[in-house]
């Protein structure tokens, strides 16, 4: 059975209107208000936490950061895995050859034990410089799926002839081959967004990310470990928002699939 892409369009906007709307809404997520561990009720709509902070101000706030992070970091891998992956597959020079080895060097580290070791040693960092490392960690699987349709490619018919009819290396590559190796990456890259959502709040509850009082899914986790009994939203609001986010970028990825490339369904 085909799935619609509706679902996750709707999820996607969701949050998004929660990441741009809801501060404003809610704009504080460190104010302390009257009672800690309130449940949900009209006053607070998701509670309120161990430090009396409103759940829903956290919420939204976190999700301005979780998904920017995963937004930017994302497309850094896109921007580097692309550039990367079509030099590689275009052979014939040092570069190529050299970027390609690189790329199975890259594949063949951990992401997760990279991340954790590079953070580790930088220590607590702003969020978008957060980002930018994920996204710098991220490029080599981009890269490789570039490289392969470059590949394929260069035996394409109009590329053939485009080398017949004179025109220069550099303009087949960048020019004839890069738009058509990009469907695959840009599939890679939507449903990538969940994997770097998910890399922020693994990171972010291991404390190595986003660190407390800001804000975050992963944080929100963290800190709602001792309190599961007595605050069970604590856990199951962030971890709702993960569910549905990285159900979107799923969908949302598939459905790309679906229309960049209909041949491999």
């Amino acid at each position: 059975m085909t799935r619609t892409p509706w679902g996750g369009a709707a999820l996607a906007a969701a949050l998004l209107a929660l990441a741009v709307i809801g501060p404003w809404i809610a704009p504080d997520p460190l104010l302390m208000e009257a009672g800690t561990l309130l449940p949900p009720s009209s006053a607070h709509l998701l509670g309120t936490d161990q430090h009396s902070r409103d759940v829903f101000a956290r919420l939204a706030h976190g999700a301005r950061v979780s998904l920017t992070v995963a937004g930017v970091a994302v497309i850094i891998a896109l921007v580097i895995g692309s550039t990367v992956g079509v030099i590689a597959g275009a052979g014939g020079s040092v570069l190529s050859a050299s970027l390609r080895r690189i790329t199975d060097l890259a594949l063949a580290l951990p992401r997760i034990v990279v991340l954790m070791v590079l953070l580790a040693a930088l220590g607590t960092l702003p969020p978008l410089t957060f980002a930018m490392i994920i996204g710098v960690t991220g490029w080599p699987a981009i890269a490789r799926l570039v490289r392969g349709e470059t590949l394929r490619l260069r035996q394409a018919e109009y590329v053939i002839a485009a080398r017949a009819l004179g025109a220069p290396p550099p303009r087949v590559l960048w020019r004839e081959i890069l738009p058509g190796a990009l469907a695959p990456a840009i599939i890679a890259a939507t449903l990538g967004v969940a994997d770097a959502i998910l890399l922020e709040a693994g990171l972010s509850f291991l404390g190595l990310g986003i660190m407390a009082p800001a804000p975050s899914w992963g944080g929100m986790i963290l800190e709602s470990r001792d309190y599961l009994h007595a605050a069970p939203w604590l856990l199951l609001v962030p971890v709702a928002a993960l569910v549905a986010a990285t159900s979107s970028a799923t969908l949302l990825g598939e459905a790309l699939r679906r229309f960049l490339q209909p041949d491999t369904q």
